[in-house]
């Protein structure tokens, strides 16, 4: 499997892998930043060039992409599905999920929570001990940050930023690019592209 960054997501990402017992041999990078590295842990290569990624897709055609930023990612997913990739999605053994989860480039940290009904859209991050209620669909892009608690039944947009902590209680409305600061407690629908301030 290819992980699209070598950063700290694709770190983590790794990591969830290794718990899956997936061999070493398995799992390559691709990361075309100045300051990549040529190995991440010294064991497991850094891919370059599209070229790179082509060969290696031939061998195994799935890719995950962790990268915080959701255009980026975005990006990055569109990339690797023109080259020829099939998305993957990453999934901590001990998550907990009723709801069926999707192979369509997600990563879900160990401890997260997940009822059922839940839907959610391509190539999201669910961090850490995140919860997610029941009836709660999730646009694509989606970054949940750790100890994140969303009440069911809600509607979260694409390309939202969720932050540590926060809880979005029932019966709301997130649009999309939304950006959810650390510790919030939502209480409101949100507009597209709006910062939520807590109220005082």
């Amino acid at each position: 499997m290819i992980i699209a960054g070598a950063g700290s997501a694709g770190k983590e990402a790794l990591a969830v892998l290794l718990l899956k017992n997936t061999p070493q041999q398995d799992i390559v990078f691709f990361d075309t930043g100045s300051k990549a590295p040529d190995r991440i842990w010294d064991k497991y290569p850094v891919l370059k060039t599209d070229e790179a990624v082509k060969a290696c897709l031939i061998q195994n055609p799935f890719f995950c992409v962790a990268i915080g930023q959701s255009r980026l990612r975005e990006r990055l997913f569109n990339r690797l599905l023109a080259l020829g990739g099939v998305p993957a999605s990453i999934i901590a053994p001990n998550a907990f999920s009723i709801s069926p989860l999707p192979e369509n480039g997600t990563i879900v940290q160990p401890g997260a929570v997940i009822s059922y009904d839940v839907t959610i859209g391509t190539s999201c991050i669910i961090h850490a001990n995140a919860t997610i209620g029941h009836k709660v669909t999730i646009g694509d892009f989606v970054n949940i940050s750790p100890l994140v608690s969303i009440v069911g039944p809600c509607h979260i947009g694409p390309h939202c930023f969720i932050g540590s902590g926060s809880v979005i209680l029932p019966h709301l409305k997130i649009g999309k690019h939304v950006l959810i600061p650390a510790g919030s407690i939502v209480s409101r629908d949100l507009k597209d592209y709006e910062t939520y301030e807590t109220p005082f």
